[in-house]
């Protein structure tokens, strides 16, 4: 009887314990579950965040190297446009293009594999489908895709084919053409990655909020526990994802070397200003900046050097201009400024002059001072232009034309787009003129400045304009610069002054040897010496009926062992070379000691200071006592006075030339001042230091 009381509450005590533990294995078994999906769903969201962050990661990777090639190939069509830049310039420019291009290919392989990949995802499945994206990624992808074929022809065409369609207007056109669809594209489907990226936070915070309300306050700590690390981590991923993009942006709108704005920014600043002018009627002003001569530094003393100078320009800029103009560097030694508020021509030339004065400051560099100027062209906005191409093309007129004077502002005129006119025409007519032998050469006398005497002469170019007659080389020449028709001028020159030689001495006159200048780019290779073998062959002449004329710019060229060597082989000839316009370039002692010349010629903008500045007349002096100490020989160019022939006699100087003595001539009327043969021996033998000079040059 005692058993049966007993057994009731302890079979009822071992159900409730069997019945407590049957709730809390079910119990354990649901928050196993829901502690399972809650960490599942998590997984599938870090997955999803993963992924929509390596899509947005390579669509931000993808629009820089789109950047960079924009700007490569920009830099190309410039540099193409530069014939003195040799072809292992040229080439690494080309095989960076096409290394860029296939990144930007291979970056979409790999978003596309990713597309397929997220689209598996299930919390992508929970989300309807992203028409937006989709959308936005296959118009992209045909847009730059036709961008990059267009980037690829640019680099697999020659160069003078680049030079011939590209060469001025190319790099405005392609900048157009690359910063303005597919920069917003790229920004919307970033921006639209980003927004899909918070969408799947959303997701997964809401599924396992609504899970974690179905667990017991243990399984709610617990999960805390278990996944508040997890949580935290995507906070933080998140954030550094968000300050990875904000990086990106300003990396992508800033110059990394000077730390200003770049093109890309520059042209949205441009744009709204544009779009501020059409709302209320805001004017500004834009200054296009470019600096002299900035190759010859950077070639001369190293990128490091020409570094250093354009730091100098972004920071004369950021000091002479206000704070709220936007200052950008476009590119190379181009800058660029948008002047809001500036409205008036005179207010626009006086903050163009201030930067000028502010870059031409000296630079500390390597224990020297380096120099540098600034020429700069400007514009204002609506007066002179209404939209964004039409502002760059009359600000790139009004440079061009600062550029002829170098060191100078110029704000654009009608003036300045009519010079510019006629100088294209100029430039259309300088391509056919070496073949229609429109090019003639004049003759200046070199004489002893002791007795006078006859002792060479210089051989001067002129242009013979079908249309606008004799034109001197002032006209013409700065249209040359940086292009081939240096090549067929000097070939003509040279196949001219031949012949004239011939000529004269066909005659029994004798007219001693024939100074030409020799551009730079003829002096790399054998051109320039194959010129003059094949003239002294065809006419049967001395290679001492000639004498070769080069500038001090030779000792800062990449390729002057090359230039060496083809003096050296000149030389071999008997032929003379003088080093021209001596005190006006870079060169230093160490350069006159090594570089094999026969004579300095004294720039005329010295002998135009005797009598006027003793500076001048010191310098004068130093330099003949230099050239004496070397074993050289003196030219003075521009000898105007009998003054100055009379002080540059005394100073030592040997040999002279200007208009004192004769102007440039043509061959006839330079003939008639030849001496004949017989006469000519007659004096060397009577005088006989009269040709000194030039006789013992040829021997050299």
């Amino acid at each position: 009887m005692t058993g049966k009381p007993l057994s009731k509450p302890r079979q009822s005590l071992e159900q409730y314990i069997r019945s407590i533990g049957r709730h809390y294995l079910h119990a354990v078994i649901v928050m196993t579950l829901l502690i399972a999906a809650t960490y599942l769903t998590m997984l599938v969201a870090l997955d999803r965040h993963s992924l929509q962050q390596k899509i947005s990661f390579l669509t931000s990777n993808q629009f820089i190297r789109f950047q960079q090639l924009a700007n490569q190939t920009r830099a190309l069509m410039r540099a193409s446009a530069d014939p003195n830049l040799p072809d292992y310039i040229i080439g690494p420019m080309s095989d960076d293009i096409h290394r860029a291009i296939g990144d930007i290919r291979a970056i979409s392989t790999e978003l596309h594999a990713l597309d397929r990949s997220i689209g598996g995802n299930l919390l992508e499945r929970l989300n309807p489908r992203d028409e937006i994206s989709v959308e936005l990624r296959h118009e992209l992808n045909v847009r730059l895709e036709d961008f990059l074929e267009r980037a690829a022809r640019i680099a697999d065409t020659s160069a003078e084919d680049r030079r011939q369609r590209y060469s001025f207007w190319g790099p405005i056109d392609f900048a157009v053409a690359a910063d303005s669809m597919l920069m917003r594209q790229f920004a919307d489907l970033i921006r639209h990655a980003h927004d899909r990226s918070d969408v799947s936070i959303d997701n997964a915070k809401r599924i396992s909020t609504g899970l974690l309300a179905l667990i017991a306050a243990t399984v709610v700590l617990a999960s805390t526990f278990l996944f508040s690390p997890l949580l935290k981590k995507l906070r933080n991923e998140q954030r550094r994802t968000m300050a990875f993009e904000q990086q990106l942006t300003i990396l992508a709108h800033t110059d990394a070397l000077t730390g200003l704005n770049n093109r890309s920014s520059f042209n949205a600043a441009l744009g709204d200003l544009f779009g501020e002018l059409e709302r209320t009627g805001a004017v500004f002003s834009m200054l296009l900046v470019d600096l002299d001569r900035f190759k010859s530094i950077n070639d001369g003393l190293g990128h490091p050097a020409g570094d250093a100078v354009l730091c100098h320009v972004a920071s004369a800029l950021q000091e002479t201009l206000r704070a709220s103009d936007f200052i950008a560097r476009l590119g190379g030694d181009e800058f660029a400024v948008l002047l809001p508020g500036i409205g008036d021509a005179s207010a626009l030339e006086s903050v163009a002059e201030r930067a000028i004065e502010a870059i031409a400051a000296a630079i500390p560099f390597e224990g020297r001072g380096l120099q540098v100027s600034a020429s700069i062209g400007g514009a204002i906005v609506p007066d002179h232009a209404s939209d964004e191409a039409g502002l760059m093309r009359i600000v790139d007129l009004a440079l061009y034309t600062a550029k002829a004077g170098r060191n100078t502002m110029v704000i654009f005129d009608e003036a300045a787009l009519a010079r510019r006119l006629e100088e294209n025409q100029l430039s259309l007519a300088l391509v056919l003129a070496a073949d229609r032998n429109e090019f003639v050469v004049h003759y200046q006398p070199k004489v002893d400045l002791m007795t006078g005497t006859h002792l060479g002469f210089e051989a001067l170019v002129r242009w013979q304009h079908p249309e606008l007659g004799l034109l001197p080389p002032g006209r013409f020449l700065p249209l040359m610069e940086g292009t081939q028709l240096i090549r067929g001028m000097t070939r003509a020159v040279i196949a001219a002054v031949g012949r004239d030689l011939k000529t004269w001495k066909n005659a029994g006159l004798v007219p001693g040897p024939v100074s030409v200048n020799l551009p730079e780019v003829l002096l790399v290779g054998g051109e320039g010496y194959e010129f003059f073998a094949a003239t002294v062959r065809e006419n049967r002449l001395e290679w001492q009926d000639f004498a070769v004329e080069i500038t001090e710019d030779v000792f800062l060229n990449r390729s002057a062992d090359q230039i060496l060597a083809t003096v050296a082989r000149f030389r071999e000839h008997g032929l003379s070379i003088s080093l021209d316009d001596f005190g006006t370039g870079f060169a230093s002692l160490v350069h006159l000691r090594d570089f094999p010349f026969d004579e300095l010629k004294i720039d005329r903008s010295f002998v135009d200071g005797i009598g006027r500045d003793a500076r001048s007349e010191q310098i004068i002096r130093a330099m003949i006592h230099l050239a004496q100490s070397l074993g050289k020989h003196c030219v003075a160019e521009g000898i105007e006075t009998d003054q100055q022939r009379r002080f540059l006699m005394e100073a030592g100087c040997d040999v002279g030339q200007g208009y004192h003595f004769a102007r440039p001539e043509p061959v006839a009327l330079a003939g008639k001042r030849l001496p004949q043969q017989a006469a000519a021996i007659h004096r060397r033998t009577d005088s006989g230091p009269a040709t000194a000079p030039l006789r013992r040059i040829a021997r050299r």
